[in-house]
């Protein structure tokens, strides 16, 4: 989906006078997500691209912990000068959501400057190879059989994979209890060895896993099955109606960076993300292009806010 001019506009004056200062020394890219996850991949593909397009390192840095609540945090502590950006998912908009702080971090909508959509992200649930669980009808019998008997891990309270088994539950009436991991290579290790029953993970994780005869795949959470994958079929289709879920990956810089800063980035962003190198990434990776430019994004960024609010919600109604 592309929601910008597909010819990038020439820059004004000051936008010109911004480009030939910026970026002058190294930019940080904060990954709130440990290294080989999805989130990871999609940063270092363009970090490693929009190096040589601006000719200054772009580096990666690794913050995982707290469902991503720390690299957030950090984001929102570094000067708003365009040299300390972060890739985000679905936890930027719902770890708010579940602090018991009586102020939260951050509030997404204002603490943050959206500067480009690459990409949305879809999950899937697994279960350990050897698990008896051979599909999500297996489990669903077993969960409704009995309640809170299933376990199912993720990489914090407000990650994509605690909400996942969150709305999973709420939608098959059903009750999965949740264990919290700090990363999701922890959350994933603990499935494989058999001490948690299932996870909800982008395909970046789990994949290698799946394709090395230690995972097996029981629904994936977008409406259309993977190309990878095609004879898994989407939750829905196994019998959860109504169920669909993907993270959308958004870069973004603290409040207050310069507009022409952030119109630099994303027409970078957005060059890179129309190549057709980006097109096969997301084809090995699962994950669908989704394009946006900063202008374009803004108003995303509350629609979004609006719909996790709306469904954190809807989940806390059903469990009283």
């Amino acid at each position: 989906m592309l929601k910008a001019a597909a010819a990038i506009p020439l820059m004004g004056t000051h936008l010109r006078a911004v480009a030939e200062q910026y970026p002058s020394r190294a930019v940080r890219i904060i990954v709130p997500a440990g290294a080989g996850t999805g989130i990871d991949a999609v940063t270092r593909f363009f970090a490693e691209r929009l190096g040589m397009q601006l000719r200054q390192p772009f580096l990666a840095m690794n913050r995982p912990g707290a469902g991503g609540l720390l690299g957030y945090t950090e984001l929102t502590k570094a000067a708003p000068d365009g040299y300390t950006l972060i890739l985000t998912g679905i936890p930027l908009y719902l770890l708010p959501l579940f602090s018991e702080a009586p102020r939260p971090p951050y509030d997404p909508e204002k603490d943050f400057a959206p500067v480009a959509r690459v990409a949305r992200v879809p999950q899937a649930i697994v279960v350990a190879a050897d698990s008896p669980y051979r599909s999500l009808a297996d489990l669903l019998e077993t969960m409704k059989r009995s309640p809170g008997e299933i376990t199912y891990s993720s990489q914090g309270v407000g990650s994509s994979a605690h909400l996942c088994g969150v709305v999973f539950n709420h939608l098959s009436r059903t009750e999965a209890r949740h264990i919290p991991y700090r990363e999701s290579s922890m959350a994933l290790n603990d499935v494989v060895g058999g001490r948690i029953t299932f996870t909800c993970q982008s395909s970046a994780g789990m994949l290698p896993l799946v394709q090395g005869g230690r995972l097996r795949v029981l629904g994936v959470t977008n409406a259309q099955r993977w190309d990878s994958l095609p004879d898994v079929p989407t939750i829905a289709e196994a019998g959860v109606a109504g169920f669909e879920m993907s993270s959308q990956l958004d870069f973004m810089a603290p409040a207050g960076t310069p507009e022409p800063v952030l119109q630099l980035l994303s027409d970078e962003i957005f060059r890179i993300a129309q190549t057709p190198e980006f097109i096969q990434f997301c084809s090995r990776q699962a994950i669908a292009p989704e394009i946006f430019g900063f202008r374009a994004l803004v108003p995303e960024v509350s629609r979004e806010a609006a719909r996790w609010k709306e469904i954190v919600q809807m989940a806390r109604l059903a469990a009283g």
